[in-house]
């Protein structure tokens, strides 16, 4: 039997008029208007190295703004808790909570993080599947939000309720089925009557005050029915709660809303998707009619609550890097090798990131462009950031800008042979170094080297 391949549906880009002659491409790596900062891109990576993060704080506070506008609605109060573990550089965090965002962490560390930024108790959403009782015993004590996952948990819940002051703030996040991966993994399950038990269960304990009730569904969602259904489910279950003598008034529909990225064809959408202009309003649209149509479940003014975290900070920030190398690998691959790989990008498993020639590319746009590979510095074959990026010629020491790389590259990248870069902020005050470089002690600072294995000339 053939060993086949997956089909994957052909894809057609509309192109620029006069895209493309006999003779070359224009360039079609970087849309109009991503690069929303004026900077000297040598200029920056002569001062603080290569590779080199540059996040704009006027795209983050614009997106921001975009968003929140997006979500408003005359029938809802909108609260944008921004999910901290997608990027909290803590000039990221500060720079949002500025704009009027409250905290959503799913763990101890993020949530001192954030109250040691300056976010109230009362200005956090603690999520999670997994929450210490140091952790539990802390956020309900100060006041703060915290959404109940399990069983277990609302055990411990209950436990330290019993030993507070006042009743313990919480929420009851739910999950269901929807498609063919859905997010079951988190909360109680609303399909086989656990999020039923659980509301029951809260009912008849004095010490707890139900606020909340929530349900994220997903990451980089690109089906609005989702959310259609996950505020029809919440609402259902408000009804129930209604009838037990429980009164949340605030609705979190978590995130999962997609940025401006582009997604690898394998996860998108069947002939691809592309995200222009306002394209946040459709699921505003599905979830704020419902909770318009709800809301004296709410108390006649529902609370909306959204934990966006790429589609807020995934495009305001780009790497800087080098070219090390070009090579040709065969007569139909060209390649070149950048000093930055999956190592900081670890998302290029799932997204197609822009990438483009960065400095000294005035008046080329003329240039011969051809489809070429892209891998970074690590010993690994699997160390390739994009297939086929259409780019001029270059050479060794070109700098090359990869875009939208906000979204967990800062939180998920690697100390993998390599050490991490700088990152700085372009501020109405101009470049502010808000991370600086590491070096190799950095990485070793936490190990400890017994006497006995010290030799001649060690000096660790």
């Amino acid at each position: 039997m053939l060993d086949l391949k997956t089909y994957a549906p052909p894809r057609i880009t509309p192109l620029p008029f006069i895209a493309y002659t006999k003779h070359f491409t224009r360039a079609i790596g970087v849309a109009a208007g991503e690069s929303d900062d004026a900077f000297d891109a040598d200029a920056l990576v002569a001062e603080y190295g290569s590779p080199l993060f540059v996040v704009s704080e006027r795209r983050l506070r614009a997106d921001f703004r975009r968003f929140l506008d997006a979500f408003s609605d005359p029938n809802v109060d909108t609260r944008v808790a921004y999910s901290v573990k997608t990027n909290y550089l803590p000039a990221v965090c500060a720079i949002v909570r500025s704009e009027g965002a409250w905290a959503e962490v799913v763990s101890g560390m993020e949530y001192d993080l954030a109250r040691s930024l300056g976010f109230g108790p009362h200005e956090i959403v603690f999520n999670g599947p997994h929450k210490t009782r140091a952790e539990l015993e802390r956020a309900l004590g100060e006041g703060a939000l915290v959404n109940v996952d399990h069983f277990a948990e609302l055990d411990a819940v209950e436990q330290i309720a019993a030993t507070l002051a006042r009743p313990a703030r919480i929420g009851l996040r739910v999950s269901f089925h929807f498609g063919a991966m859905p997010w079951t993994k988190f909360g109680f399950s609303d399909d086989n009557g656990d999020s039923q038990r659980a509301l029951e269960r809260i009912a008849r304990n004095p010490r707890l005050r139900l606020e909340m009730l929530h349900n994220h569904c997903g990451t980089f969602v690109l089906v609005h029915s989702l959310y259609a259904t996950a505020a029809d489910r919440l609402v259902a279950l408000a009804k129930r709660a209604r009838a037990l003598g429980l009164a949340p008034r605030m609705v979190d529909f978590g995130g999962g809303y997609p940025s401006s990225n582009v997604l690898r064809p394998e996860y998108d959408l069947a002939g691809g998707s592309l995200r222009e202009g306002d394209f946040w309003s459709p699921y505003a649209r599905e979830i704020c009619s419902r909770l318009g149509k709800a809301k004296d479940l709410f108390g006649g003014r529902p609370t909306l609550v959204l934990e966006p975290g790429r589609a807020v900070v995934d495009a305001c920030t780009q790497l800087l890097c080098s070219v090390v190398a070009t090579k040709s690998i065969d007569r139909s691959e060209d390649a070149v090798i950048l000093d930055a790989g999956v190592n900081l990008v670890p998302t290029a498993c799932y997204y197609d990131h822009r990438v483009s020639r960065a400095a000294g590319s005035a008046g080329a746009s003329y240039q011969r462009h051809r489809p070429v590979s892209v891998f970074g510095p690590l010993c690994m074959q699997s160390d390739r950031l994009r297939e086929s990026a259409t780019l001029p010629a270059l050479r060794t020491g070109d700098l090359v800008r990869i875009s939208h790389v906000g979204a967990y590259c800062h939180t998920m990248s690697m100390q993998f042979i390599q050490t991490r870069p700088a990152t700085v902020l372009i501020g109405p005050e101009g470049p502010e170094l808000i991370r600086r470089r590491e070096t190799w002690r950095d990485v070793f600072r936490l190990d400890e080297l017994p006497s006995r294995l010290r030799g001649d000339g060690c000096s660790f």
